[in-house]
């Protein structure tokens, strides 16, 4: 009976030694703070950078930020929301760092660039630090006179200058799906 006993101890710790344990800033530890019906500002100094809102908002001390029906605005020096002049990313989630300014979009990702062109992809990510943004799970685009789509694209901010690769197939005029 002890040898029994013995054995099945030895097993459930050994079944325990084998557990993964969550890593710090896994989902089990709570984030440090929940927004509801949130309204951002971001200042570089104190100028404002980024303007936007979303349904939810959670923080954690990790730096890292997730958002629910989030909405962004880029603006450049002096510019305001809803002006031309500014760029806006809308999306279902995302998701980021504060520390490294890089952020990922998802879900119904919908991207208006300053002169106006629209993007509709399901991901993007990006990058604050280098103010670009680019994506690989495909791409439509809707301009003044033309629609596009391809397989990859990226963006700079500063230069409102799309790239893109794989796949591209263009329509001129008018006429769109």
């Amino acid at each position: 009976m002890s040898r029994l006993v013995l054995l099945l101890s030895s097993l459930l710790a050994l079944l325990a030694a084998c557990t993964p344990k969550p890593s710090p800033g896994a989902a089990s530890e709570p984030p440090a703070v929940v927004m509801q019906g949130v309204r951002l500002r971001s200042y570089d100094g104190s100028t404002l950078t980024l303007t936007g809102q979303a349904e939810r908002a959670t923080y954690h001390r990790s730096g890292d930020l997730s958002a629910t029906q989030a909405t962004l605005h880029s603006l450049d020096k002096g510019q305001q929301p809803g002006k031309p002049g500014v760029t806006t990313v809308s999306a279902r989630l995302m998701e980021g760092n504060l520390g490294s300014r890089q952020m990922v979009a998802s879900g119904d990702v919908v991207l208006r660039t300053a002169s106006g062109t629209v993007a509709y992809t399901p991901r993007v990510t990006y990058d604050g630090v280098n103010q670009s943004a680019k994506g690989n799970e495909g791409v439509r685009i809707e301009g003044p006179d033309y629609g596009l789509t391809a397989k990859t694209f990226s963006l700079s901010l500063p230069d409102d200058r799309f790239t893109f690769e794989g796949s591209v197939e263009t329509v001129l005029g008018a006429a769109r799906d």
